[in-house]
């Protein structure tokens, strides 16, 4: 069994990328996940954050922050040289991941696991699809607002949680493509 750390950038975070990592590797045990309040607080507290982790005996250790519509792969390569300039040599292997856009793209990608959860919460509503490229969409929240609204749902952690744990990977990974990259950040140990 695996202990992962986790630093992301708000509360909704901590529920929705445990649940997701549970489902794409169903040995981590524990994933210690530790929120910043934000891109700029997340570029400027991760590395005392993973100083942190070494307490609690993480055996792998994942930053996730939001490009913002901007190059994905910049933001991960800026956070890896911050590290690299830092004196902090962690002693556990540490990935970087920058979603292309916001969290709800992904939430957005299977709107049958957002009627499964209106359905088990007493709900009947019929959900529409987002038939849109989602990685292209930069504020992705208010149509996803908008889809639970429709479904009868609150917009609060415990439903984020529970959509991101009845979402199918695969359609996530078809409409959203720099998934399966997070995928493989999540697979690499």
């Amino acid at each position: 069994m695996s202990v992962f750390g986790l630093i992301v950038e708000g509360q909704r975070d901590v529920v929705v990328y445990p649940a997701i990592i549970r489902r794409i590797r169903p040995d981590v045990e524990r994933v210690v996940t530790w929120p910043c309040g934000g891109v700029p607080a997340l570029r400027e507290k991760f590395v005392g954050m993973l100083r942190g982790f070494e307490f609690d005996r993480i055996e792998k250790a994942l930053v996730i922050r939001d490009a913002g519509g901007k190059d994905p792969e910049a933001a991960e390569a800026a956070l890896r040289d911050r590290l690299a300039r830092s004196s902090f040599n962690p002693k556990f292997p540490v990935h970087f991941y920058a979603t292309r856009c916001m969290l709800e793209t992904w939430l957005l990608a299977d709107e049958h696991a957002v009627r499964k959860v209106a359905l088990s919460r007493g709900r009947t509503r019929s959900i529409k699809a987002i038939n849109k490229p989602l990685e292209e969409i930069m504020d992705p929240k208010p149509l996803f607002l908008a889809m639970l609204s429709e479904a009868g749902l609150p917009a609060d952690d415990k439903v984020y949680e529970e959509i991101a744990s009845a979402a199918d990977l695969g359609k996530i990974e078809e409409r959203c493509p720099r998934f399966a990259e997070f995928c493989k950040h999540v697979l690499a140990c």
